[in-house]
């Protein structure tokens, strides 16, 4: 995968963070839950920009030749909280077709495990390290798609409706030129 073009996007978004919010529940994917829960614990997490939310290390190579939807999100930010349903019923929409949804939170593990349990989440959390500022992220909520090859083929920012017609068509639309 290109980290290079990976990180040099991020480095580059600023985005803006609106409010309102909401709490519901999703399913995730066992696909994903299985590799995150394989991940090599001898690996230091430190050492890595990824880390799944029992701090072992998480090098997206594991999703290899997938389309991978990050989205930047924060405990903290009221539109991140309102889209991770939709995101995770989109997600459900595009199971087939070798999608991988990930959230991704600057956050300390404790923190983001905590609110997880609080609201009854679910989804494929993992832990970016370091803080989004070291990115240039400035806020949230943000998402990237990345192809098979590892190329960004788009971004969003802001918070969306990710299970709509028109999103999900231009998430295919992105990922399938």
């Amino acid at each position: 995968m290109n980290k290079v073009l990976l990180f040099a996007f991020i480095s580059a978004m600023l985005i803006a963070c609106s409010e309102s919010g909401t709490d519901n529940n999703s399913s995730v994917t066992g696909d994903v839950q299985a590799i995150l829960a394989g991940l090599d614990p001898t690996v230091d997490p430190e050492s890595t920009t990824y880390r799944s939310l029992d701090n072992r290390a998480l090098d997206l190579e594991v999703f290899a030749g997938k389309k991978i939807f990050v989205n930047f999100w924060a405990t903290w930010c009221a539109p991140c909280i309102e889209e991770i349903p939709s995101i995770n019923r989109a997600a459900d929409m595009l199971a087939a077709e070798d999608y991988v949804f990930l959230f991704a939170s600057d956050e300390d593990i404790d923190t983001i495990s905590l609110f997880l349990d609080e609201r009854g989440f679910d989804g494929n959390f993992i832990k970016l390290n370091p803080f989004f500022a070291a990115y240039g992220i400035s806020a949230v909520p943000s998402t990237i798609l990345v192809d098979e090859s590892g190329e960004i083929v788009q971004s969003w920012l802001g918070a969306y409706e990710w299970d709509s017609p028109e999103m999900i068509a231009e998430i295919r639309d992105a990922s399938n030129p």
